[in-house]
């Protein structure tokens, strides 16, 4: 449940933290790096979290037990400064421990979670099956949802979610992005430059 809980919190929109200068994060205790584009914003675990609260999901009670155990992520980062009065397109990571999931196909661990996902978001549907794919060098695993995300004063946002799991030793990053489906407000090309960016410790 818990993992399910993160990977809700890595798909709804906006957060950052770190050890960033100018464009470029980086992580050396976890080995992760990252670029960002330079009209993109860098935004604060607490920020993250403000933006997360104010999205209405269809299971409330699953909301607020996500939240009493969210994390800070690793790094955030949004295409426009807060406030911005549509959805703000957003790219996440997070790193946890494989734990029991240790040697499981990534995709079957996407597999397990769509029901979940299903219940939680308005309007889903499953665009990218989960798939093979690779994230600088090592294997991983990607799919994409639409849905409608709706925020308190009744407005719904068509969204497109991208996630990768990207296992690495005992742990495995996190990537979530979020951008309109129109792409009105960003474009999918920004996510896919900011995901060819990142450069993992092998």
């Amino acid at each position: 449940m818990k993992l399910v809980q993160l990977l809700v919190l890595t798909l709804l929109s906006s957060f950052a933290l770190a050890e960033s200068s100018a464009n470029k994060f980086e992580s050396l205790t976890v080995g992760f790096e990252l670029t960002k584009p330079s009209e993109w914003q860098f935004i604060t675990a607490e920020k993250n979290l403000e933006n997360i609260k104010k999205i209405k999901l269809n299971d409330e009670k699953f909301k607020q037990r996500m939240l009493k155990y969210s994390t800070a992520p690793l790094v955030a980062i949004m295409k426009y400064p807060e406030p911005f009065d549509d959805l703000n397109p957003s790219f996440k990571v997070n790193i946890k421990p494989l734990g029991q999931l240790k040697g499981v196909d990534p995709k079957k661990i996407l597999n397990l979670l769509l029901p979940q996902f299903q219940k939680m978001f308005q309007d889903f549907s499953l665009v990218q099956p989960p798939i093979d794919t690779r994230v600088s060098g090592l294997n991983a695993a990607y799919m994409s949802i639409n849905y409608s995300l709706e925020i308190p004063d009744g407005r719904k946002f068509p969204t497109t979610s991208e996630l990768w799991i990207i296992p690495r030793g005992d742990f495995f990053f996190m990537i979530g992005a979020g951008t309109r489906q129109d792409e009105k407000t960003g474009s999918r090309k920004d996510i896919q430059t900011i995901l060819n960016s990142v450069v993992l410790a092998q």
